[in-house]
């Protein structure tokens, strides 16, 4: 438990360092089981909060178990359900520049749930989060209700069920039914394994990026799409690379570009596209419908662009 302790405060001490206050908060100390709570993190700082990014968990929050007779601290994994998406936001409050992003979490099992640093990007500078700890109860049984047995009933089974009487009866067409469905699956299987070819990665990346593009996501949630623009590219990058990108910094992404040849013209539009993405999230640029076009196009340039020097270097 003195271990566990020290680490917190040590993770405390990170939140105030490089000129910005990250916090964290939660709504509850102490929740019963299904019972929902907010998590919120913060960074507060002097200066303009020009370039934030934070990735965000989708389905569930990974938290640690720490049981309380537990002498060497946080052991086990225990994820917390996402009742609600991931929600941010930028604002200005007197002379300070406030970033918060919350979470709302419900746990399922009775437990001291540590809440891990979380990862984010300042600056593209590497900060974390403080850990947070939040203690999940069993509901209290009520003395003053009383505990039931379950009744069980069993209902007599026929001799021969509906079922079998009805195989019986017409089993001659239903034996002709079943060897003509299953001649149609073979030739529907055996046809679509023609028409399917495996696609290439450039193939699988461009196909991503023309459905994003036709789904038209940048009219409902214009944050969203550029957002998702952005990850197909790292994700292409890290699958062609063959290196983890998804939690490298811009500046990391351009120094493997230039590690494996790629001009500096790709380079430099690489960099606008995942800069401009967190212009629209966290400065809230609203560009142009063109200009939404052009950075979708020069997305399709970056992706062929490298799969065209991979093959030129075969």
């Amino acid at each position: 438990m003195i271990k566990w302790c020290l680490n917190i405060i040590f993770m405390l001490g990170i939140s105030f360092s490089f000129g910005q206050q990250l916090n964290i908060h939660l709504d509850k100390e102490e929740v019963q089981i299904g019972e929902p709570f907010i998590l919120t993190y913060s960074v507060i700082s002097k200066r303009k909060l020009d370039s934030i990014i934070y990735f965000s968990n989708k389905e569930s929050f990974p938290g640690k178990n720490s049981a309380a007779n537990q002498v060497e601290g946080v052991s086990t994994k225990y994820n917390l359900e996402i009742l609600k998406t991931f929600s941010d936001t930028n604002y200005q409050d007197g002379k300070e520049f406030i970033w918060k992003g919350s979470y709302q979490l419900v746990a399922w099992d009775s437990a001291y749930v540590v809440i891990p640093p979380e990862i984010i990007y300042i600056e593209d500078s590497l900060h974390l989060f403080p850990a947070g700890l939040i203690y999940v109860m069993s509901p209290t049984a009520d003395p003053s209700k009383p505990i039931y047995d379950i009744n069980e009933s069993f209902t007599a089974l026929p001799d021969e069920s509906a079922f079998l009487k009805f195989i019986k009866s017409n089993w001659w067409w239903l034996s002709i039914l079943a060897i003509s469905l299953i001649g149609l699956v073979i030739y529907i299987v055996k046809k679509s394994r023609k028409e399917q070819e495996p696609l290439s990665l450039r193939q699988k990346t461009l196909v991503q990026i023309d459905q994003l593009e036709k789904s038209k996501a940048y009219e409902i949630n214009l944050k969203e799409y550029y957002y998702d623009l952005s990850i197909i590219l790292r994700r292409f990058f890290a699958s062609h690379y063959h290196l983890r990108i998804m939690d490298k910094t811009t500046i990391e992404i351009e120094a493997v570009l230039a590690e494996n040849e790629l001009d500096n013209k790709m380079i430099l539009l690489t960099r606008k596209l995942l800069m401009q993405s967190d212009l629209v999230k966290f400065a809230q640029s609203v560009p142009a419908l063109s200009e939404i076009e052009n950075v979708t196009n020069d997305a399709r340039r970056v992706v062929n662009k490298i799969a065209d020097l991979d093959l030129k270097n075969e």
